[in-house]
């Protein structure tokens, strides 16, 4: 995504960067109010090392309820696909994500390209997503420059974590979040610096129809009807 700061980048001129009068503060619990009212919006994540390397990648179409579709992909390998609907969990993964999820075991496991299992028995080890987000505010804001990201008007928001406060990360870090300057203002990115890694969160398909539906009862093996090794 391509972002640029600043009236002289964007044309927006002075006299728009002084029609918005909100201020920080304002923008992200508007954001947040925005966002908590969707029914359904798409989230795309990913983690880069500092060092090098992408850690994480992820995709979830959510109604942020209980009603989600997600891919995922992890250093180690592993990868992911879920359904969530109906209080129930559709899991797909492949040989390394089974290595190392939260549960037992069998070969029978491995019959079906669906794993069907009740939304109670996740554990976080699966690293299976519940379909919400956390969209609230911490620490103290700062307010940007009204810059432009893929061709959007959108005001900047800094928040740096000394405490790690934030719901997205454990160690502190700074956030920047990208708010509609015009329009709705929904959260359209944000990005994450921390000591040991960068995450970027874009979110887009705002209220979209959510087409969330179980695999095939014939690709489905049901995890209630064996019994796990471990």
């Amino acid at each position: 995504m391509a972002l640029l700061l600043g009236c002289a980048a964007t044309g927006c001129g002075e006299s728009h960067a002084a029609a918005d009068p909100r201020s920080a503060g304002q923008l992200l619990d508007s954001a947040d109010r925005a966002m908590k009212a969707l029914g359904s919006v798409t989230i795309t994540t990913e983690t880069a090392a500092t060092g090098g390397g992408t850690v994480y990648s992820g995709h979830e179409t959510t109604d942020l309820k209980g009603r989600c579709v997600y891919k995922a992909r992890f250093r180690s390998g592993a990868e992911l696909e879920q359904i969530r609907t109906g209080g129930t969990d559709y899991i797909h993964g492949n040989a390394m994500y089974f290595e190392m999820w939260g549960r037992g075991t069998v070969p029978a496991m491995r019959e079906k390209p669906w794993l069907k299992s009740p939304v109670g028995a996740a554990r976080d080890a699966d690293g299976l997503k519940d379909c919400t987000w956390p969209f609230t505010s911490f620490g103290r804001p700062a307010k940007g420059a009204r810059a432009e990201l893929d061709g959007r008007p959108v005001i900047p928001v800094e928040v740096r974590d000394k405490g790690g406060e934030s719901p997205f990360a454990r160690e502190p870090g700074t956030y920047t979040f990208y708010v509609a300057a015009e329009g709705t203002p929904y959260l359209l990115k944000f990005d994450y610096k921390g000591p040991h890694i960068r995450t970027t969160t874009v979110f887009t398909g705002f209220d979209k129809p959510l087409a969330v539906r179980p695999p095939a009862p014939a690709d489905t093996l049901d995890l209630g009807t064996v019994r796990n090794s471990g």
